[in-house]
């Protein structure tokens, strides 16, 4: 004998919310999470199939709905950023890419003669220092040019032929620049800085990681660089 109070329809609709939640719980573990979309039809089978003498709480359904709505923003932003950033990463390498060929001042006092070009540099004198003596030297230590100057203040710029004291000509390799100078009668050493060509760059993700392999010389941090040269 068969019940004439069962309602059949609730199996219909248990089925169809049964089945909405499987579909989503399907896609979560492909994608790892739920979507605006996802949330939105269990949300609808929930409400087609809910109890009519207990329904959803209006304020709590509100709530949930905000919350979701946040967080699809925030996602969007920090889609944006990584863009954001995408873009300056790609403009950082254009910049770094254009220093191939130049010239760049290091904070080192040695550098690469090339066998033919002058190598030049930047002695700091700061606020002035007399009886200056620069001295070049070779990778084994040894002198190989002398030249002394009364004074001088600042930054002066120093340029070396490759030639030794009898005009030969050096070969090409590591030479060194040493400053010496007295201030107020005492005997000071000058900081010297030499300028190097890039020969190529290796890309960072940032200008502190961004390395300049200088020809004949080694390699240095961009951010190292105090000044770009044609």
């Amino acid at each position: 004998m068969s019940d004439s109070s069962f309602d059949y329809s609730a199996i219909g609709k248990t089925a169809s919310y049964i089945a909405a939640q499987q579909e989503a719980s399907k896609k979560s573990s492909n994608s790892q999470s739920l979507d605006q979309e996802d949330f939105l039809k269990l949300l609808t089978t929930q409400l087609s199939n809910q109890d009519p003498t207990s329904p959803m709480d209006n304020t709590q359904m509100v709530n949930t709905m905000s919350q979701l709505s946040v967080v699809q923003n925030l996602n969007t932003i920090t889609s944006g950023m990584d863009n954001v950033v995408s873009a300056i990463s790609s403009s950082s390498a254009l910049s770094a890419s254009s220093l191939v060929g130049r010239s760049v001042l290091t904070d080192q006092s040695s550098g690469f003669f090339d066998g033919s070009n002058a190598m030049t540099a930047k002695i700091n004198a700061g606020d002035g220092a007399d009886n200056l003596k620069i001295t070049i030297t070779d990778a084994n230590g040894s002198v190989v040019g002398s030249y002394t100057a009364n004074s001088g203040s600042g930054s002066m710029d120093f340029s070396w032929d490759g030639t030794d004291a009898d005009g030969n000509k050096l070969p090409a390799g590591v030479y060194t620049i040493n400053a010496q100078a007295t201030r107020d009668g005492k005997a000071v050493s000058l900081p010297v800085s030499t300028y190097a060509t890039v020969g190529s760059v290796t890309l960072g993700k940032t200008s502190s990681e961004t390395i300049l392999n200088l020809v004949g010389y080694g390699d240095v941090k961009l951010s190292d660089v105090s000044e770009i040269a044609m």
